[in-house]
């Protein structure tokens, strides 16, 4: 436990530089004195730390020190890499390729060679379709986002009702396959997350703005729950659909019960909802909530109606 916290107190000084030592007495729950000994073990072992008295005083490390890329494994050189460069591929950026080729430079001489693989992970949340076209302009929310300019959007929302308006974003989330940007809507006066794929049309603007205070902790990312009731669903599910379920509601919702499978969970109650269970055709049954069931049934008796 000893070199666990002074690993993790090494890493707090190369993060923050300057930290109270107060501060971290409390975060590792154990008193000042300790904390003191935990320095002097660093500062023998070569460390260049120092002690700075005052209101604005600390525990720093020299500027000038950096960590020795060897402190990292070729392996895990090599899944930071890969991890990046999966990244990088579904949104393009200048400075995220710098970095990947900057540790690329930095492994190969540390390792003897060590070559990085091509990596086993591949993140597309584009559509089947013109998936160039929306790299494109998961650029263009990037390149708005990094340099705090607005973005001008014609958005198609789910209900069909095209708006125009202008954007402060200012993070893109990646969320069960699919891209969004979380911003300030102007129109709406709000914060508010987009789908990229009803995003027609993207144009950065000349005008800045300041960022607000976005804390990626409370990022309401459930946030079908903001505009649409969530429903506790009860489904039986045929094993003829059951890996496609369980990539669509997550294999640990998905239980077995005498020989039959069945989930239990909560889902946003709306058009949606009822258009990806018919997709399944025949292979899935509600049986809660009664509301549900009778929305399916008028569905599908349209659908049926349509083919006479």
């Amino acid at each position: 436990m000893k070199f666990e916290i002074m690993i993790d107190i090494l890493f707090d000084l190369l993060a923050h530089r300057n930290v109270k030592s107060s501060d971290l007495a409390r975060k590792y729950g154990v008193c000042v004195r300790t904390i003191f000994r935990y320095i002097n073990c660093l500062d023998g072992a070569g460390i260049p730390i120092y002690t700075v008295r005052g209101k604005n005083g600390g525990i720093r490390l020299v500027d000038t020190y950096r960590m020795s890329a060897t402190f990292m494994t070729a392996k895990e050189f090599e899944q930071v890499i890969n991890s990046l460069t999966a990244i990088e591929q579904g949104v393009p950026d200048k400075t995220l390729s710098s970095a990947i080729n900057k540790l690329k430079a930095t492994v190969k001489p540390e390792y003897g060679g060590f070559d990085v693989k091509s990596g086993n992970l591949i993140i597309d949340g584009g559509p089947w379709g013109d998936t160039v076209g929306y790299k494109a302009k998961l650029q263009v929310i990037e390149k708005s986002l990094s340099e705090s300019k607005e973005l001008f959007i014609r958005y198609h929302d789910r209900n069909g009702t095209v708006s125009e308006r202008v954007i402060e974003p200012h993070i893109i989330v990646f969320k069960q396959g699919i891209w969004y940007v979380y911003a300030y809507c102007r129109l709406r006066n709000e914060f508010r997350f987009f789908k990229t794929g009803r995003i027609e049309t993207a144009v950065i603007r000349d005008k800045t703005f300041v960022r607000r205070d976005v804390s990626k902790q409370d990022l309401p990312l459930d946030f079908w729950h903001n505009s649409v009731k969530a429903e506790r669903v009860v489904m039986e599910i045929d094993k003829s659909v059951l890996s496609d379920v369980e990539e669509w509601l997550g294999i640990e919702n998905v239980k077995e019960d005498g020989g039959k499978f069945f989930a239990d969970v909560s889902l946003p109650f709306d058009d949606g909802l009822v258009s990806k269970i018919m997709s399944y055709s025949s292979g899935i049954k509600v049986l809660s909530p009664a509301a549900l069931k009778d929305k399916i049934k008028t569905t599908a008796l349209a659908v049926a109606d349509k083919y006479r």
